[in-house]
């Protein structure tokens, strides 16, 4: 298990026991039903810790977007839990020279943790960047607008509620394509249009139109995919017609 926070790969560790019943830890908010507080224990013992792998490294070692740690961004979704392949795994305890011992039984000392955990100044650096960029981006799509329409469901609605959406993720772009605003992007808004394209529930077609993507888990959720199944996206033309594509090929591989 590899331990990600604030910008930084920190910490490797070993699954020692099957995952038990164990309700969400005192001090987050609560949820209703109680039922939802219902959660799972993994416990773990420590390999290395005191590490410090920058997350813009990633990209060249794990693949981004759904389902893994990184989304179409290539940037840490920052979930509780994701999944990565042995291979991938493999690579990033290279990178992290990291020998992994599967007779380790110590333990992490209170000491280790407050370690692990620091907030530091290179994260606050990282995280100015990603603004920055996405700030000129929504800028662009923008284009002094108060109000516009999502890209995807139609609904006019303000800029506040508006996503800078890459179409593929930015890792797979070169550097002079990021710069292409007119190619890369649209807008997508934060009720849930944006979740949906990243994750590839929705995906566009050659002809601009919405289609299912990745298979739904749940009823509901293909219920809110077929609402949208049919529209004509308005951020497709002969520029994005490209990076659509990709993003199809990405997110049904």
């Amino acid at each position: 298990m590899f331990h990600y926070a604030h910008g930084l790969v920190r910490a490797v560790s070993q699954v020692v026991a099957e995952w038990v019943p164990a309700p969400r830890p005192t001090g987050y908010p609560k949820r209703t039903p109680a039922d939802l507080d219902a959660g799972w224990l993994v416990r773990v013992v420590p390999i290395a810790t005191g590490l410090a792998l920058d997350w813009h490294e990633l990209p060249e070692l794990i693949a981004v977007g759904a389902p893994g740690p990184m989304d179409r961004n290539a940037v840490p979704q920052e979930k509780y839990l994701s999944v990565i392949t042995d291979a991938e795994g493999q690579r990033l305890l290279e990178r992290l020279k990291v020998s992994v011992d599967h007779t380790s039984t110590s333990v992490l000392e209170p000491s280790l943790v407050e370690q692990i955990w620091e907030l530091g100044e290179t994260d606050a650096r990282v995280i100015a960047r990603r603004r920055r960029e996405q700030g000129r981006l929504r800028e662009y799509l923008l284009a002094g607008r108060d109000v516009a329409d999502c890209d995807l469901c139609g609904r006019e609605l303000p800029a506040s509620l508006l996503i800078a959406a890459h179409i593929k993720p930015r890792a797979v772009s070169s550097e002079e394509h990021r710069r292409d605003f007119a190619s890369i992007a649209m807008l997508a808004c934060s009720l849930g249009c944006d979740h949906l394209f990243e994750l590839g529930y929705v995906i566009v077609d050659e002809h601009g139109s919405l289609k299912s993507g990745r298979k739904a888990e749940t009823d509901p959720l293909q219920l809110i995919v077929d609402g949208l199944v049919g529209r004509e996206c308005t951020a497709h033309n002969i520029q994005t017609a490209g990076d659509f594509a990709d993003h199809v090929r990405l997110v049904m591989a």
